[in-house]
């Protein structure tokens, strides 16, 4: 999930959410723990339409080499346009949680993102509620798989992907399974909020200025979930940038006040952000019935264990809750768990998160007794 800051312009890495500063290093990470073809399971390259939004999405989909049907998973993305190996910052995770799951019995499809890849739509301007009915599609193609036995069918969502999987097992009684790594658990005003805290005070800031930095982001967060009408949601961030601007001396010498509105006002008038702010697990934790797994990094940042974790402890009875020591929000073992970290660990997911889900997942549809 990310996140909006404020800063100068001359740092404007910083004041972009944690998303786009994930993509302004995507380019520079040493590629690592690919997986390779394995002569244990098949591959296949797959299109499947979103009939509702009329576009058609691409993706690979593995399958055990041994006959019959087996237990299946849709791996559904986090924020921000992504193909279907999660590429970012030279790493592919959905890649990996693919093959370990293949190799381990599963048949899998995961997929590009809409407008990314080989996935025709649009990204930009879509939305959560988008994303759902791109993962209930995936999930109908999943079913109509021949290797695939239908009553055994899950959903792996990371991070905002954990929203999604949450929004559809809440409407699809059928679903065999649910796995939010590091998804959200609570409304998105108190994850950004612990997020932002989070950041700054891995980043050394002093109390006194993270207390004011977390107030800046309360001011802009609560007025995105308070206000659904779109130019009264734009003038309340525009006066919450000129007030900030008013309180920050420091940003006067490098931008002025008219730039730095706007760019607050582009960064958080963002139809993806907006959806996830107003997000709230809650409305759908009452509706789910499947079993389901909350797997978090304890040094996670950006989707903060002990206050999601608590939320998925809170609104689902019978909820599995793991969270992995030292594991960071891609689930990588971490030294500063910082998000400019991401790029320099050579690990692209812990094997003792790889694990953790693969074993649940065996457990829950019998392949492990």
């Amino acid at each position: 999930m990310d996140s909006r800051t404020n800063r100068p312009e001359k740092k404007l890495k910083m004041k972009l959410s944690t998303l786009c500063l994930l993509f302004l290093f995507l380019c520079h990470g040493a590629f690592a723990q690919e997986a390779k073809p394995a002569v244990e399971y098949i591959s296949e390259d797959v299109t499947f339409p979103n009939k509702v939004d009329s576009i058609t999405l691409a993706g690979t989909f593995s399958f055990p080499q041994t006959n019959g049907k087996f237990p299946a998973v849709i791996i559904i993305s986090g924020s921000g346009g992504q193909n279907r190996d999660g590429l970012m910052l030279g790493h592919k995770p959905y890649q990996v949680i693919a093959d370990h799951l293949t190799k381990n019995g599963f048949a899998v499809l995961r997929y590009d993102d809409r407008g990314i890849g080989a996935s025709t739509g649009v990204m930009k301007g879509a939305d959560i509620a988008d994303f759902t009915r791109d993962a209930k599609a995936a999930l109908v193609y999943l079913r109509s798989r021949k290797e695939v036995d239908t009553k055994k069918t899950g959903i792996i969502g990371h991070s905002e992907g954990g929203a999604i999987g949450l929004a559809v097992a809440a409407e699809d009684p059928s679903l065999g399974f649910l796995v939010s790594m590091a998804g959200p658990g609570v409304d998105g005003v108190q994850m950004i909020l612990a997020q932002t805290e989070a950041i700054y005070r891995n980043m050394g800031m002093k109390d006194s200025m993270v207390r004011i930095k977390v107030a800046e982001q309360r001011a802009m967060v609560t007025a995105i979930a308070e206000e659904p009408d779109t130019a009264k949601l734009k003038a309340r961030i525009a006066e919450n940038a000129q007030i900030q601007y008013a309180a920050n001396p420091s940003l006067k010498p490098s931008v002025t006040e008219d730039n730095y509105t706007k760019m607050l006002v582009n960064a958080y008038m963002v139809p993806e952000y907006l959806s996830i702010i107003r997000f709230d697990p809650a409305k759908y934790y009452p509706s789910v019935k499947c079993p389901v797994l909350a797997m978090n990094g304890a040094k996670d940042i950006q989707v903060i264990s002990s206050v999601n974790l608590a939320g998925w402890q809170k609104g689902i009875r019978g909820v599995t809750i793991k969270e992995l020591p030292g594991l960071n929000h891609l689930f990588q073992e971490c030294r500063t768990c910082s998000v400019q970290e991401y790029k320099t660990i050579t690990q692209t997911i812990s094997p003792a998160a790889l694990d953790e889900l693969t074993s649940w997942a065996r457990q829950i549809t019998g392949l492990q007794k």
